[in-house]
């Protein structure tokens, strides 16, 4: 059988013959609201006002070297200041005067600490330059007022330490990387340099600047080996007429008495070419008696004696033919005609021979020598293109390195004067403007509306209760049901015959039902003041349900 409830009638039917149902279940659950409200910790609010001040020298004088705007910085500094890192040294520091932390471990600690701060920020347009101002707000939340005006001055002044440590950082730490690089790009343009110098030095021949004048030395070194050629050919025709008058005139001559006859009038070169006559004929002869008048000596010989016999004037020469026929007939009277001397004309011919001799060779050094230079100053023309791309190369490298090097001297230059403003404080600064104050009144939750809350979800679980029950037990209480549910008319009403055994079973039921509702009260009373005393235990149990109560 399922009777159901048509409307609100039958509800407040329902809730009227049922009415301790409802009257039992609320008392209970208003009482534990009651307590629950009583015992929800007040929190106190601390909060600190910081303005963010725009720096007092533009950045059309000094650059701000500080990495991304006033936004970005607060950004970065809140993930800083949130950081695991810094709100464990918040712990450290105030974590034994923190009682609702005691039983986390050390993540649970950091995740709730993390929820009870709040940073806020807001843009404005706060100057007559249209330069934005930047405030945000550094919030925290705490049971002791006393602890959270601590703890939000303790965040203010680690985000402005924190801000001025990042911005030192940056500023000197891109002073120190300019430093350094400008000094790695110095001694790179020194030995750029320096290799530049070195390159010039040893190819100082071989520079295009030197490529006329290479070329008229090696010209007039040309002209000058053509001379010497002509000087080397003039001297060996020279040597080679000296050596051969030298062979043709003896080193030495007989001394003889002086005469008069037809020698004398030559007597020098006649009596060299007579005896020289007279040797060659003698050569001839003993020639002609070992070989025959065909054989080549024989007739060069005979060819010598013919020239030599031209040379010589015929009555000297007979002269001379009779002395030697004269001589080889009688020999000598004493051993003074065995003496010779020096022929004068041969050793002046060996003088003039020996001068030819020494100038040959000085022709010849001369020669070695300007075809070295000519090799040299060739060779130095044939390296001027390689000289000049050399040259060309080092330049450009220098030129290129003398730009970072300006470039470079001048952001650092740059980054001094930042680094200086900074240092004066001239630079974007936050300025607190509110100071973390001493919260008065909680903040949260307002007790009156969590109080009305709990009796209103008190009494939608009282009637709840009572509809539950009676879709569970159902009955038939009125003659319209009847009839709804049999479909046929109710003729009569026969009232309910109560006996005396009825009403003592009845009055037992209402004994009993007294009886358990007052141990329930007793038991449901002691279970709220245990939580009263303890309110830690139900507190963390209800903590995803107070994190929304307390926003």
């Amino acid at each position: 059988m399922r009777i159901g409830l048509d409307g609100t009638k039958d509800v407040l039917e329902l809730v009227v013959r049922r009415k301790w149902w409802v009257v039992l279940p609320f008392v209970a659950l208003s009482c534990a609201a009651g307590v629950l409200t009583y015992i929800l910790p007040r929190t106190f609010v601390s909060e600190t006002l910081i303005l963010v001040r725009p720096r007092d020298v533009p950045e059309d004088f000094v650059k701000d070297l500080t990495a991304g705007s006033p936004e970005e910085r607060l950004k970065a500094i809140e993930q800083t200041i949130l950081s695991r890192t810094n709100l464990i040294e918040i712990l450290k520091e105030f974590g034994d005067r923190l009682p609702e932390f005691e039983r986390l471990n050390i993540e649970q600690k950091v995740l709730k600490l993390r929820e009870q701060i709040k940073i806020d920020f807001s843009l404005e347009k706060g100057n007559s330059k249209g330069l934005p101002l930047t405030y945000f707000r550094i919030a925290y939340q705490n049971q002791s007022p006393e602890l959270a005006q601590k703890i939000a001055g303790r965040l203010t002044t680690l985000f402005i330490e924190q801000d001025v440590r990042v911005r030192e950082t940056q500023v000197s730490g891109a002073t120190e990387f300019l430093s350094s690089e400008l000094d790695k790009v110095s001694e790179r343009l020194h030995e750029s340099e320096t290799r530049l110098k070195s390159i010039k030095s040893i190819r100082q021949f071989e520079l295009p600047d030197q490529r006329e004048a290479n070329l008229r030395t090696l010209d007039r070194l040309g002209t000058d080996k053509k001379t010497n050629a002509e000087a080397l050919d003039r001297y060996t025709t020279i040597r080679l007429n000296l050596e051969t008058e030298i062979s043709q005139t003896p080193p030495t001559l007989p001394k003889t008495t002086p005469f008069v006859g037809p020698v004398a009038t030559k007597p020098s070169v006649s009596a060299a070419k007579v005896e020289e006559y007279l040797k060659v004929q003698k050569e001839y002869e003993e020639i002609s008696a070992k070989y025959t008048p065909r054989h080549p000596e024989v007739q060069a010989a005979k060819a010598l004696l013919e020239r030599l016999k031209q040379q010589i004037p015929a009555d000297v020469l007979a002269a001379a033919t009779r002395e030697e026929t004269a001589e080889n007939v009688t020999p000598a009277p004493n051993n003074t005609n065995n003496e010779v001397d020096p022929n004068p004309l041969y050793q002046k011919l060996l003088g003039q021979l020996q001068e030819v001799k020494t100038e040959f060779e000085i022709r010849n050094r001369e020669k070695a020598w300007i075809e070295s230079e000519i090799t040299k100053y060739s060779q130095r023309i044939e390296n001027t293109p390689i000289a000049e791309q050399d040259i060309a190369d080092a330049l450009r490298r220098n030129e290129d390195l003398k730009k970072q090097y300006d470039d470079l001297r001048n952001k650092l230059a740059q980054a001094r004067l930042s680094e200086s403003l900074e240092s004066k404080q001239k630079g974007s600064q936050f300025v607190i403007v509110d100071p973390a104050n001493y919260p008065l009144t909680p903040a949260k939750p307002d007790k009156r509306l969590v109080f009305l809350a709990g009796e209103v979800i008190s009494l939608l679980l009282s009637v709840a209760f009572v509809v539950a029950i009676h879709i569970a037990h159902q009955r038939v209480w009125r003659q319209s049901e009847v009839e709804t549910f049999w479909g046929v008319p109710v003729l009569v009403d026969i009232p309910e015959i109560v006996t005396d055994s009825d009403l003592a079973a009845g009055r037992r039921k209402q004994f009993f039902y007294v009886g358990c509702s007052a141990a329930g009260a007793l038991v449901w009373s002691f279970c709220l003041y245990i939580v009263y005393h303890n309110p830690g235990f139900v507190l963390n149990q209800l903590d995803p349900i107070l994190k929304l109560v307390y926003k």
